[in-house]
């Protein structure tokens, strides 16, 4: 199917930049990119985020972050000074690389009309409601569907990874669209889309999983699953860090001996240090902590030989007081 512009949208137009278009498209989330395209379409009017977020349906916050991303792009100024140049094109290719930071979904859903249009369109997003409704066991709804929609559209993930993210879900006991939807961010900004790259995550979170089993068992803890707090920090323990459970329990006993409460926060602190030293086993922080001995020893050693020479001056300085007796005296 051949796709052409109509002719009747060019009634009343506005000017984008070229090179905000070749530089940023990629780059650019949804909030970002709509902020971007209201501004330019009322350039003469104040930039107010509250208007903005209004007439885009995005959160105010939103838009205030898609204002400082703009400034930092070089799009906008902020107090007459550009934050950054706009890049050339290599260089908005290694941001593109960077790890993404994409918005909560919108709480302006697509309506029931738009979303059976939709499929009407495209037959995959039918067969993808279908699908997963198998897979969930219930009927999913107007608003599992939206969430599902706005999660291809906005996040920007296909079909095929779709079906994996919800059936990693399942696998967890968590198969609420909140669930789904917070995964969906998560994926969509580590621009986990392809079949090879949804794989391995779900390979590190099974590894993050097990690790919990394990260390839950070896704390004595009760709850059955992390919570997303302690997710995050298992994930950059043994994803990120490559640290085993045993390393990790090792962390959990070393916070113990400084706080009365459990602190993934502390732990973190721990293992983050080690992680600098390099400390990947019990023997290298055995070793560790021997080399601190012996450092806290040659530091005391000076003020020992200090005190040392102070007796022993005083004991000659008593000696030569002590009165001298002579025979017949």
């Amino acid at each position: 199917m051949a796709y052409s512009i109509s002719p009747a949208v060019f009634g009343s137009m506005f000017a984008v930049p070229s090179q905000v278009v070749d530089n940023f498209i990629k780059l650019a989330s949804a909030s970002q990119l709509k902020t971007m395209l209201w501004i330019f379409r009322h350039a003469s009017e104040e930039i107010d985020p509250e208007k903005i977020s209004g007439e885009i349906g995005y959160k105010p916050a939103d838009v205030s972050d898609a204002l400082v991303a703009l400034c930092e792009w070089g799009i906008l100024m902020n107090d007459g000074k550009t934050v950054a140049v706009i890049p050339q094109p290599e260089k908005a290719e290694e941001k593109v690389e960077q790890k993404k930071e994409l918005p909560e979904l919108a709480v302006v859903k697509p309506t029931y009309e738009q979303v059976v249009q939709r499929c009407k369109e495209s037959p995959e997003i039918a067969n993808m409601f279908t699908d997963i409704q198998q897979i969930l066991g219930k009927t999913i709804g107007y608003d599992g569907q939206c969430i599902l929609l706005m999660i291809h559209d906005q996040y920007g993930l296909p079909f095929e990874v779709i079906y994996m993210l919800v059936n990693y879900c399942v696998s967890v006991g968590k198969s609420g669209f909140a669930y789904i939807s917070k995964v969906g961010k998560d994926w969509g900004e580590k621009e986990i889309d392809t079949i090879e790259k949804a794989d391995e995550q779900i390979k590190n979170l099974n590894t993050c999983s097990g690790a919990w089993k394990q260390f839950a068992t070896m704390a004595g803890i009760q709850n059955p699953r992390p919570t997303s707090v302690q997710s995050a920090f298992l994930y950059t323990w043994t994803v990120e860090m490559k640290f085993n459970v045993e390393m990790i329990y090792m962390a959990y006993e070393e916070m113990l001996n400084h706080s009365s409460k459990i602190s993934f926060a502390y732990m973190n602190k721990i293992l983050t240090n080690w992680y600098s030293k390099g400390i990947k086993t019990p023997e290298d922080i055995e070793r560790d902590k021997q080399e601190y001995r012996k450092a806290k020893s040659r530091d005391a050693k000076p003020k020992q030989d200090e005190q040392t020479s102070y007796d022993m001056d005083e004991f000659n300085r008593r000696a030569n007081m002590l009165p001298v007796y002579k025979k017949g005296e």
